[in-house]
């Protein structure tokens, strides 16, 4: 009896954490799809942000399906007996693991694109083994994913199980965590590197560049931290808010660095615009000798300007 309880009161908890996902993803896939221009919504990474989304939210209405089906029965569990179990609910149980895998490719597609834009301002020779090792590091991650769909599906379709290769899903599950922090580690390193500078040259104006970063902080470590506690005595599944969080952060944080971008744009003409009617902004006096020199050096030069300039192009274009 205690084994039932238990096994009803485990396919709750997962069907209410998946049910937390649902909401999260299709939530957020409403505010992007509304606050994105059209311009916007052409854009590289938005495409593969929210077809991302909307496949999540597919994967998990499928895992409510399951847990909710005639294969999470408690009968043909304990009984062993699925000769009544319908060939829909075989489909559901594959298309799951399916859509979990298009979903992490598009999401390390995702991270390998950024990853190129914030290395466009790198040698050519770092960019190439840059680009080669992130690319490997997300192959390993899928090729994971993918043994474990197939052998998920075969196992599912021959009523076998599935406890001698619990490695895999192990296996799958740390490969992931590894390759999201990977490519958070890179991009926050880039990132974290662009701001010094900037802040070298007297720009401590909050902007896009510290939305991005502070986002990526959080996509380093609550994914890290998700898979971490799946294996520190949790029940509930956890491993699978690994790849829904990196799903959420990802056009979250390119949502704050646009919403920043266009808050400093539209400022911008108003600082100017004050400086000129001020009064106290008189034309300068011809002046000679030392104090000439000091007035008319200006305190950024020309190169380090277009540096600056370079980094915010980057900027716009990861949002």
């Amino acid at each position: 009896m205690d084994d039932l309880v238990y096994y009803v009161y485990y396919g709750i908890r997962i069907c209410i954490n998946i049910g937390t996902q649902i909401g999260a993803s299709a939530l957020l896939l409403f505010i992007l799809l509304l606050l994105s221009s059209a311009g916007k919504r052409r854009s590289t990474v938005f495409i593969l942000n929210a077809v991302a989304l909307l496949l999540n939210v597919v994967r998990s209405i499928l895992g409510v399906c399951y847990y909710t089906g005639p294969f999470y029965h408690p009968y043909p569990y304990f009984s062993g007996d699925y000769s009544d179990i319908p060939t829909s609910a075989f489909g559901v149980s594959i298309s799951a693991n399916i859509f979990t895998l298009i979903v992490l490719v598009l999401v390390e597609s995702s991270l390998i694109f950024q990853i190129r834009v914030a290395s466009v301002t790198t040698r050519k020779v770092n960019r190439f083994w840059i680009m080669l090792v992130s690319i490997c590091v997300a192959m390993v991650a899928i090729g994971f994913r993918f043994a474990l769909t197939v052998v998920s599906a075969r196992a599912t379709l021959a009523l076998q199980n599935t406890d001698d290769i619990n490695w895999l899903p192990n296996a799958t599950n740390i490969t992931t965590t590894i390759s999201i922090c990977f490519f958070c580690a890179i991009f926050l390193f880039k990132l974290g590197f662009a701001i010094l500078q900037r802040r070298s040259l007297g720009i401590h104006k909050f902007g896009p560049m510290q939305a991005i970063f502070i986002m990526g902080c959080q996509t380093l470590l609550i994914p890290a931290l998700f898979s971490i506690f799946e294996y520190v005595g949790s029940d509930v599944e956890l491993a699978s808010q690994t790849l829904t969080t990196c799903t959420l952060f990802l056009p979250l944080s390119s949502m704050w660095a646009s919403a920043t971008l266009e808050q400093a744009s539209t400022t911008r003409p108003a600082a100017k615009h004050n400086r000129f009617a001020n009064p106290t902004h008189l034309p300068p006096t011809p002046m000679t000798g030392s104090t000439a020199v000091e007035m008319r050096s200006p305190v950024i030069s020309p190169t380090k300007k277009s540096h600056g300039s370079e980094k915010d192009s980057d900027c716009k274009s990861l949002v």
